[in-house]
């Protein structure tokens, strides 16, 4: 999304491979009751302390109570906690929670590192098993808020100011009647990733802006003896390749707000569009008539994967993905890949990158004492000034801590811009390769849509069906699988939601 993005700490930040590996494709299964792990550090880990001073001072926007609990014992289960597999990171979050601690020795915080997806989380909510603090895609806040599964926070989001801290398009997403129910933790963007010298080598710049044109340089840069298409996607079916054909569609024409309409008291199918058949009839064209796609349907991580070794020249992906791929591919040259904004299907037309992400929540069924803990736990770790230093330094003696990706911007204001400027300082990936599409955020040329907010999973599920066909079948009729794919959808899933 942007060099702008928000200050994550780096302990979340270690975790974000994670949850976006799953965001937005398909659903998983259920899981196991959680196991709460102790709060026992390894004792053979160390994490070095700060080293390096900020070019900027960054805003303190948080105060810190003086209890908790009113000093009462209490302890809370949080997500986020690093698998025993990440000994550096496993590391820095017990240090974490040990300050934490210290400040407030009431509480006792234990951890899991159990990862989001929706089906394996409603199992949770089936067994009692949800998390003092856990986080949802973007996608489902609503679903939480109307199940009763998340808690208000916001007397402390607004006695914070923190409402005037956060970019309001993100904040209001687990928002409902004025009240905040999440708090977002990170956030990605859609684009074009390509290889600038692939493209140079034909004499291109960058991804062509507008879709015809982005047809033919695609053609251009298809090498099949040498093993290279000139475009990919996450095509593997199910969510995943709805999600993506999604943030296709928005820039034939689709909205967010046509996805799924509220007329008459119920919820009705709208994505059954022009907009929508367009973008299919265009997959359909690259697949059977340019001929510009991989032979295989590449899915989340063998999509960049074909950008990384070379078997791709220009892929849509998530912003962040760059940190799976330098870490997943060190060899790989990190300076040879741009992020440039989707293309458009008229010149002139503002592009539209779909946004999404993970959002923190506090359980409704915790007792109030482990609401608040759980609470200023996560404001803790995303906002206190010295763990944000700390976390950029520690980021500096872990290769696999990745700094600078293309996110949206998390903030509005002073604070969004010396975050940035902090990032900059540590950023550990080319920032100024992404500049075509992170000027575009700012300057306003791309606009950002979120993620469809009621039935989201599903419908991409559905959506991502109907290229699969598309994809595997020549003769297959968009329009017919289309109509067919909208109707199964609005009896099986928008008829059974109770508005």
């Amino acid at each position: 999304m942007k060099s702008r993005s928000k200050i994550l700490s780096l302990f979340a930040v270690c975790a974000v491979a994670l949850l976006v590996l799953a965001a937005c494709g398909p659903t998983g299964t259920a899981v196991a009751p959680i196991e709460p792990a102790d709060t026992a550090k390894p004792a053979d880990t160390a994490v070095p302390e700060p080293t390096v001073e900020p070019i900027v001072e960054l805003p303190a926007v948080l105060t810190m109570p003086a209890q908790i609990a009113g000093g009462r014992p209490v302890e809370i289960l949080t997500v986020l906690k690093p698998p025993d597999s990440q000994a550096f990171q496993l590391s820095g979050w017990y240090d974490q929670v040990a300050r934490f601690q210290k400040l407030y020795p009431n509480v006792t915080i234990k951890g899991t590192d159990y990862a989001y997806t929706p089906d394996s989380f409603a199992a949770l909510v089936a067994g009692g098993q949800v998390p003092d603090l856990f986080e949802v895609y973007l996608t489902d806040p609503g679903k939480m808020i109307d199940q009763g599964i998340a808690a208000d926070i916001t007397s402390v989001i607004k006695a914070q100011g923190l409402d005037k801290v956060f970019n309001p398009n993100v904040l209001n997403i687990s928002a409902k009647d004025g009240k905040y129910y999440g708090l977002p933790r990170f956030a990605y963007v859609m684009g074009i990733a390509y290889n600038i010298q692939m493209l140079a080598d034909k004499g291109f710049d960058a991804p062509a802006a507008t879709w015809a044109d982005f047809a033919a340089q695609a053609k251009a840069l298809t090498n099949r003896d040498a093993g290279v298409a000139g475009f990919s996607f996450f095509a593997s079916g199910g969510g995943g390749t709805g999600w993506h054909q999604t943030g296709i569609a928005y820039n034939f024409g689709l909205a967010n707000t046509d996805i799924v309409k509220l007329e008459g008291g119920k919820y009705v199918a709208g994505w059954g569009n022009q907009a929508v058949l367009d973008s299919l009839n265009y997959m359909k064209q690259l697949r059977w008539t340019d001929d510009v796609l991989p032979r295989e349907n590449l899915g989340w991580d063998t999509n960049a994967q074909a950008l990384a070794t070379g078997n791709a020249a220009m892929i849509m992906m998530a912003g962040d993905q760059f940190n799976w791929m330098h870490t997943t591919f060190p060899d790989a040259d990190i300076n040879n890949f741009g992020f440039a904004p989707m293309p458009v299907k008229t010149a002139g037309d503002k592009s539209v990158s779909l946004a999404g992400g993970n959002i923190a929540m506090v359980s409704a069924t915790a007792s109030a004492d482990e609401q608040e803990a759980a609470l200023w736990w996560r404001l803790f770790t995303q906002f206190d000034v010295t763990e944000i230093m700390r976390s950029y330094n520690n980021a500096k003696n872990d290769p696999t801590v990745i700094v600078g990706a293309p996110n949206l911007p998390l903030y509005v204001g002073d604070y969004q811009e010396k975050s940035a400027a902090l990032q900059a300082q540590f950023a550990n990936l080319p920032i100024a390769n992404y500049a075509i599409f992170m000027d575009g955020i700012t300057s306003g040329s791309t606009v950002v849509s979120p993620e469809p907010l009621v039935a989201g999973q599903d419908y991409y599920a559905a959506l991502g069906t109907v290229v699969s066909t598309i994809l595997s079948d020549a003769a297959a009729d968009p329009a017919a699988l289309l109509a067919e794919a909208v109707a199964t959808f609005q009896t099986n899933v928008l008829d059974l939601l109770v508005i």
